[in-house]
């Protein structure tokens, strides 16, 4: 028998640039496509109506569903790690009658949260189906 080792290649510079190529494709091709993805919000409320004090909501936190992008979705505000929404209590009352007490539905919600806070991409309000204000 023999001792002669056989010697191994090292991978060819046409290899790596093909498989550098396929990658960079995989990406775009990944994101590219249209994402939807529904994510948990903590709601906060500012700028209470004169007279008033406090705001508090029946729930605190708000599920909101996405249509993006996948480049557009590792932005912010959807990559925020802390997740909050601001709610101007004045501007989402100010169609209502001055009571203390505001109930708004899935889509009040997500008309309002379209207007001021995230856009066309904001597609659906998912929980809670009614959301309550308290103003004191």
């Amino acid at each position: 028998m023999s001792d002669k080792k056989i010697p191994i290649k090292a991978p060819s510079l046409a290899f790596l640039i093909c498989l550098l190529l396929s990658v960079m494709a995989w990406l775009v091709v990944t994101f590219s496509q249209d994402y939807e993805v529904t994510q948990d919000y903590k709601l906060v409320s500012y700028n209470i109506p004169e007279g008033k004090k406090t705001a508090t909501f029946s729930d605190t936190v708000i599920s909101l569903t996405f249509n993006q992008k996948g480049v557009n979705y590792l932005m912010k505000p959807y990559s925020n790690k802390d997740k909050v929404v601001y709610v101007s209590i004045t501007d989402l009352v100010k169609t209502k009658k001055k009571v203390s007490v505001y109930t708004f539905t899935n889509k009040e919600m997500r008309d309002f949260l379209s207007q001021y806070n995230f856009g066309p991409e904001l597609v659906s309000v998912e929980a809670p189906e009614v959301l309550t204000i308290y103003v004191k």
